[in-house]
């Protein structure tokens, strides 16, 4: 390849990356994000953002016009077929045009080009809370100091929680489910609302409205023990509305009710908790702060408390707790506080 081959190669992907964030704030209506601005301020991003805004523009208020619906699936073809055989575009008017109007009908995901299946990874730090709208209207609520990756074909939706707590919101498509992998359980739905969250080796799937399966990706025939029903031989599990589902490792996954107001409140900057070990509680707190609690006695780990905090509140955590639990709290020199039995 030539280095002019090499140069329009360059631009053409800037032009893609351009379309999907012009996409991605529209229908966050964000005028802006950080990852945004990190990615316009690499060289010749905003030369192409500049050029993508004019189409973008044009489409936006004319998008229902059947002309340029027709123009829309039009664009889609030849994108994919230059696409295909590797075709140089002759004027950047007509590939961002075209490539906008791909975005438009689901060609491109935001912050890549989707005919390369390249996943899309969202992460979010200490005390940030975020809302992901993907491609099909999915939309994904993501908590702090958490990590999806979204992976979209024209078969399937496949996510990944990697680390932390998500609310998943899953747009109806019976030709493509939607699943998510957190630990070895993996949920699979078609159109449904459900919540995972991932502490250390604990997975808890919550049911929060429709159906979904889930499927133990270790060890596919070990049964669910049902807290108020016989367990079932079937080593899928499903789940209905108010339904949750417990994974640990080695032991079989258990399913019980459900406080789906206790099991959302994070979603609004609160924490419930009803008669759950410190050492649960103090999993779920340090989740918002980068000076964790530690709890090194196994006696205090045990203890049980019930209430409703603020996220990022660990001081006023630590003072109810030290108030009426039998312990106090030292803090180290890196911030850390410890919760030891009083004496």
């Amino acid at each position: 390849m030539s280095d002019v081959d090499i140069d329009e190669a360059v631009k053409r992907r800037r032009l893609a990356e351009a379309a999907a964030w012009r996409v991605h704030l529209t229908e966050t209506d964000a005028p802006s994000t950080p990852d945004f601005e990190a990615w316009l301020s690499k060289p010749g991003n905003a030369a192409s953002w500049e050029q993508v805004l004019g189409p973008w523009d044009y489409i936006d208020e004319h998008a229902n016009e059947p002309a340029l619906v027709a123009a829309r699936q039009a664009a889609l073809g030849h994108a994919r077929r230059a696409h295909a055989q590797r075709r140089r575009s002759r004027d950047w008017r007509s590939l961002a045009a075209a490539i906008a109007a791909v975005v438009a009908i689901g060609g491109i995901g935001w912050g890549g080009v989707n005919w390369l299946n390249s996943p899309s990874d969202y992460e979010t730090a200490f005390g940030e809370r975020r809302v992901i709208t993907l491609e099909d209207g999915s939309r994904i609520s993501l908590d702090s100091a958490s990590d999806v990756t979204v992976r979209y074909s024209r078969t399937a939706r496949e996510l990944q929680l990697v680390r932390g707590q998500a609310r998943f919101d899953v747009a109806h498509d019976v030709e493509r489910p939607f699943s998510v992998l957190a630990g070895n359980q993996k949920v699979i739905a078609t159109g449904t609302a459900f919540n995972i969250d991932v502490t250390g080796p604990k997975v808890v799937v919550t049911l929060i409205q429709g159906h979904v399966v889930v499927l133990n990706e270790d060890k596919p025939n070990r049964a669910p023990v049902d807290m108020r029903a016989p367990a079932s031989p079937h080593h899928t599990i499903e789940l209905q509305a108010g339904q949750q589902l417990v994974a640990l490792p080695e032991k079989p996954p258990a399913l019980a009710p459900a406080n789906i107001q206790r099991v959302t409140a994070w979603t609004s900057g609160q924490l419930m908790f009803d008669n759950e070990t410190l050492a649960d509680v103090a999993a779920r707190i340090n989740r918002y702060t980068t000076n964790p609690i530690i709890i090194d006695d196994p006696k205090v780990a045990s203890m049980r408390i019930s209430g409703v905090f603020n996220t990022g509140d660990v001081a006023g955590f630590v003072d109810i707790v030290t108030h009426y639990l039998p312990v106090q709290a030292v803090t180290g020199e890196t911030g850390a506080i410890a919760l030891k039995k009083k004496d």
